[in-house]
């Protein structure tokens, strides 16, 4: 039997490989993934696992977007930090899930579930794959995070509605979030960069650097910075220099030329 990982966090990727070798020495590992590409390139040129632990979360964006973009012929078990609530929708559709932070006992139940499922799974007889993908989409509509198309600022006691288009960037700064407009206008917002991550379309709206979410629309360029950093200018002053790191630049030019 082969599982693939999907985790961002190294540690977590190992601990999670950890315990599900140590529960059953038969499973192969065939990969720790963190990236949507790199689930991608995997699930596109390799053969396809028996089983898939994926986290929601990854390196560059939400793993739904894998499953968007290749057929996916196995059950998978989501590693998750979504409240008790949202998890309902995972039972209810005969797919597990591992509420983080886990530990041997949820694994060992998961690797349980998915083994008296199996039976189902790989059956002799061909399923249609819309017949075996419904329940994993229908959970993937469930927990798709809604994208907002505006968000309410509070400015001297009144609350205004500001639409996702003219928003050139968030920017972070002794844990208040800023919300500012093409016009150069800043709002206080209540949500943090991690929760407008899930709430903006990924297309248009890029997570530079602990300070900044932005827009693609207003960023104007960018250079080679020291240590093989980028320097993103956009086309209106920000508080301070938005700087990409060495990790994240590739990934930045790819979401600039794919956008």
């Amino acid at each position: 039997m082969t599982v693939l990982i999907l985790e961002d966090e190294a540690i977590t990727a190992e601990e999670l490989r950890h315990y599900v070798c140590d529960i059953d020495p038969t499973i192969e590992v065939v990969a720790l993934l963190e990236t949507i590409d790199d689930a991608v390139h995997f699930l596109t040129t390799k053969p396809g696992p028996d089983l898939i632990f994926s986290d929601i979360q990854l390196a560059d964006g939400l793993s739904f977007d894998v499953f968007d973009q290749v057929p996916v012929r196995c059950p998978v078990i989501f590693c998750t930090a979504f409240d008790e609530y949202a998890m309902q929708a995972f039972a209810a559709n005969g797919i597990d899930y591992v509420l983080k932070p886990f530990d041997r006992k949820a694994i060992a139940n998961s690797l349980t579930k998915f083994k008296t499922l199996q039976t189902y799974f790989q059956r002799d007889t061909p399923i249609p794959q819309p017949v075996l993908n419904e329940p994993l989409q229908r959970l993937i509509d469930q927990l798709r995070p809604t994208r907002r198309s505006s968000f309410l600022v509070n400015y001297k006691g009144k609350y205004y509605p500001i639409p996702v288009s003219e928003i050139a960037f968030f920017y972070t700064e002794n844990e208040i979030v800023w919300l500012f407009k093409s016009s150069g206008e800043k709002y206080a917002l209540d949500h943090t960069l991690d929760e407008l991550e899930t709430m903006l379309d990924p297309t248009q709206f890029y997570r530079a650097n602990r300070q900044f979410v932005l827009r693609y629309e207003a960023i104007l360029e960018f250079e080679p910075y020291f240590n093989r950093k980028l320097a993103v200018r956009l086309n209106l002053p920000t508080p301070e220099p938005i700087i990409v790191s060495k990790a994240k630049a590739g990934d930045f030019m790819r979401w600039l030329e794919q956008r």
